[in-house]
């Protein structure tokens, strides 16, 4: 049985990136990650390619000013839908400007998905990426944190907000945003980040790349 295999790819209007990529590569469908104002342009791109590969091919609206949390979150909609009836997705960050590219290039960071991009010559390179990925580092009961954190705003100022939340008491809270000696915590996963307030208080606030991490889930 022949491996079926999603490529989703960023577009702009040099497509050359893409066009490498659907010939080094398996494919069985195409995803294009596109802004907005290139809708027009990606769907002609799109019609055309059907009709030559005879291809499903679907068109993705990255949004802004958060293009990380877009990519990421139309990325987790492929894998929930498609994980079923395709054995491979690879991610081609050839095409699109940097912001596009490193945010598919994240995508493919925290589902441990094979990146691409192309070299000097216009040729394929995988990229590397590790094969566990982010969200298999990090336990449940993180995630779940990093969820109460969000539901609050995005920041605490107090394990107490989060204990309304969740089930986990302050040393438990405390183990898994701080970490110890044998295991790390939200701060050195850098899925968080602490700020220093008055009277020996600190304030945790979830990043960008907690924010990705929880989108996928």
């Amino acid at each position: 049985m022949v491996q079926q295999t999603i490529q989703i790819a960023t577009f702009d209007e040099d497509r050359d990136g893409i066009l490498a990529g659907i010939r080094n590569f398996p494919i069985h469908r195409l995803v294009l990650f596109h802004y907005r104002e290139d809708k027009e342009n990606a769907d002609e791109f799109a019609r055309n390619l059907r009709t030559t590969l005879g291809i499903p091919i679907s068109l993705r609206i990255i949004t802004k000013p958060d293009v990380i949390r877009s990519a990421m979150e139309h990325v987790a909609d492929v894998l929930k839908k498609e994980a079923g009836q395709f054995e491979q997705i690879l991610i081609n960050v050839s095409a699109g400007d940097k912001m596009i590219g490193c945010a598919a290039l994240s995508c493919a960071f925290v589902n441990g998905l094979t990146a691409f991009g192309t070299d000097a010559e216009g040729k394929p390179m995988v990229l590397p990426i590790l094969k566990l990925s982010y969200s298999e580092i990090v336990s449940e009961a993180k995630i779940k944190i990093l969820q109460a954190i969000d539901g609050s705003g995005g920041s605490i100022e107090s394990l107490e907000e989060i204990t309304k939340i969740t089930d986990f008491g302050k040393p438990l809270l405390s183990y898994h945003i701080q970490g110890n000696v044998e295991s790390k915590g939200l701060v050195q996963l850098g899925l968080v980040d602490v700020e220093k307030l008055e009277r020996g208080r600190s304030k945790i606030i979830l990043n960008t790349l907690g924010k990705m991490l929880i989108s996928t889930k």
